[in-house]
């Protein structure tokens, strides 16, 4: 071990562009996991906040609300404490006398529904044509008391509360009753009875009966089905990992590359007495060393970046999750550094000093 150090204090340079390349793989897979975080989050907060454990959508739908048709009587078919309809629609909000448009989720749910925000400022939905909005909304300069239009309608809303951050979809939200919802997607045609809704959201029941095709899904496995969750998480993921492999790899073929160099030097150690196994432990500390310092410098330009990120750039750190990437990254480092053991075993004091 203090081979190792002493040696690293004498060949800076050398160890220092290392470390500045585990550097930049160890900020890479921080940076990734921020934008897998934020990804994840933009997808699912809202489905989150519900604190639901079952949605019921359409057998049909292939467990994809967007393509789940009900309609507010399927409720008879589902028995529990807290059953809510909900309904969606992905499309823009715009200042009445304003061309500046927001892309959003807008959710249309009863006023009294369990999965209705609890408003943080103004008050809730209490009539038709008005909305609460989520905090993303009020940051992009939409503020109570404003007078909205959603998509191509002419049907002005009017925002009467908000709520904290919320999005679905990568959107920020705004709710609404089910009945202006139904109003802004019918586009001017007469709206029937009993209303449209995409989804039953319940936090416990049970299937009483079957009429409308119903099909119950587990809250996570709802998220999973949400469109290009799953695909985002996995290639993201993949990506993270790779770098483990990478980062296992450089500094593999790093230390076996000055293994070789110092073989003449390792020889006259083991003449010296020194054994295999504590020059082994010179070049693992060597790697420890590098790794830790280089995750703790790619840890803190993540946070940082995360700190000055826009508003509108979806990144998340997960503090236990970067926790393991960080462990993970020096285990890869110190594995990466034991490739060296059979050539520092193999070494011949005779034939190495000559």
């Amino acid at each position: 071990m203090y081979l190792g150090l002493k040696e690293m204090r004498y060949e800076k340079l050398r160890y220092s562009l290392l470390t500045g390349v585990m550097v930049l793989i160890a900020l890479v897979v921080f940076i990734l996991a921020g934008l897998a975080g934020g990804l994840s989050q933009g997808n699912r907060l809202a489905v989150d906040q519900w604190q639901a454990k079952y949605v019921y959508l359409n057998k049909d739908a292939n467990k994809n609300i967007m393509a789940s048709q009900l309609t507010t009587d399927a409720t008879s078919d589902v028995k529990g404490k807290q059953v809510a309809n909900i309904a969606l629609d992905s499309t823009v909000v715009r200042k009445v006398g304003s061309n500046n448009k927001i892309d959003i989720s807008a959710l249309g749910t009863a006023n009294n529904s369990f999965i209705m925000p609890k408003v943080t400022s103004g008050h809730k939905v209490q009539r038709d044509n008005q909305i609460i909005i989520s905090q993303n909304l009020k940051d992009q300069g939409i503020k109570i008391g404003d007078k909205v239009r959603l998509g191509s309608n002419d049907t002005k809303l009017t925002v009467v509360g908000s709520y904290g951050k919320s999005t679905y979809s990568i959107a920020p939200t705004m709710y609404m009753n089910l009945a202006t919802l139904a109003k802004i997607k019918a586009a001017g045609t007469p709206v029937t009875k009993p209303l449209g809704i995409n989804a039953i959201i319940t936090k416990d029941s049970q299937l009483s009966g079957n009429k409308h095709n119903l099909q119950r899904l587990p809250i996570n496995d709802f998220i999973q089905n949400l469109p290009g969750y799953s695909a985002e998480q996995t290639t993201l993921n993949t990506m993270i990992y790779f770098l483990f492999a990478m980062s296992l790899a450089i500094i593999g073929i790093f230390m076996y590359v000055l293994t070789l160099q110092k073989q003449s030097l390792f020889g006259v150690l083991k003449v010296e007495g020194i054994g295999t196994r504590h020059i082994l432990a010179s070049v693992v500390t060597q790697a420890a060393v590098m790794s830790v310092v280089s995750v703790a410098v790619g840890l803190l330009i993540t946070i940082g970046i995360g700190a000055i990120a826009p508003t509108g750039m979806p990144f998340a750190l997960n503090y236990p999750q970067l926790g393991i990437y960080a462990v993970s990254l020096i285990l890869a480092s110190i594995l990466g550094s034991l490739l060296s053991w059979r050539t520092i075993a193999k070494i011949n004091p005779v034939t190495a000093i000559k």
